[in-house]
């Protein structure tokens, strides 16, 4: 008896130091748990999962037609035509943070047989193609005698053909994806095949070049930037790999 009047009287006086001090760190969570400006505020994973596609496809709705899973890490949803897809890798989901990824995007693409047309696309430039249920890529390597320039318009025109040989919707990349701060709010989805990565090797060293499906009318000069931005970075790492040799 004596033992929960002191349970009582300590829970009283912790109540009191959380009213009293607007600087407490509970007070605050408990306060942003229930602001209007914390869009995560009274949403259960579900509704938040809703929130992320919705702003990441803004051109599509969506609804849950199996309600997630944390300890299977899994959900189903479909968009407003009736496509069925699924949802997992559930980050966090607390008040400040929540972030998963996707399948829609990459049901979309395997409806339109994009293994097969980057599987071509990649054999005609002289690249391979590795992917898995995530992520996807594509890997070659300098061509004998070939100059930097030529390689520059190899990889340029390879990528703007693969980004271009399939439809998809309006996509907003999240600006912050898996980086969290306590106290500020960020939620994301990411769309599993969203991000195509090539790696071009060049004397036992590797330019890598990353591109995103949504971005697909990026001209080809745009592309050759990001592509010689890159092998030009990988010539220095040889440069100085060689110096550090001698």
């Amino acid at each position: 008896m004596y033992d929960l009047k002191k349970l009582g009287m300590f829970l009283l006086i912790l109540l009191l130091c959380i009213s009293l001090s607007g600087c407490s760190e509970l007070a605050k969570l408990v306060s942003d748990m229930n602001s209007e400006d914390n869009p995560l505020s009274g949403k259960n994973t579900d509704e938040r999962i809703i929130m992320c596609l919705e702003e990441e496809y803004p051109e599509h709705d969506f609804v849950v037609v199996e309600s997630f899973n944390k300890e299977n890490d899994f959900g189903k949803f479909e968009d407003e035509n009736g496509i069925e897809f699924t949802v997992h890798g559930l980050v966090y989901d607390n008040t400040y943070h929540f972030g998963c990824r996707n399948d829609y995007l990459k049901i979309l693409l395997e409806q339109q047989d994009y293994l097969s047309k980057i599987n071509t696309i990649a054999e005609e430039y002289g690249f391979s193609v590795d992917y898995s249920d995530e992520t996807i890529g594509i890997e070659g390597n300098k061509n004998e005698n070939e100059s930097d320039i030529d390689a520059i318009d190899r990889i340029s025109k390879m990528l703007q053909r693969i980004l271009n040989s399939v439809d998809t919707p309006q996509i907003v990349y999240p600006k912050a994806a898996g980086s969290f701060s306590t106290g500020e709010v960020n939620y994301y989805s990411v769309p599993c095949w969203g991000q195509l990565t090539c790696i071009y090797n060049i004397e036992g060293h590797s330019a890598i070049i990353t591109v995103r499906f949504g971005e697909e009318n990026s001209t080809e000069d745009t592309i050759s930037i990001i592509v010689r931005e890159a092998l030009e970075q990988t010539e220095r790492n040889i440069e100085e790999d060689e110096i550090n040799k001698s």
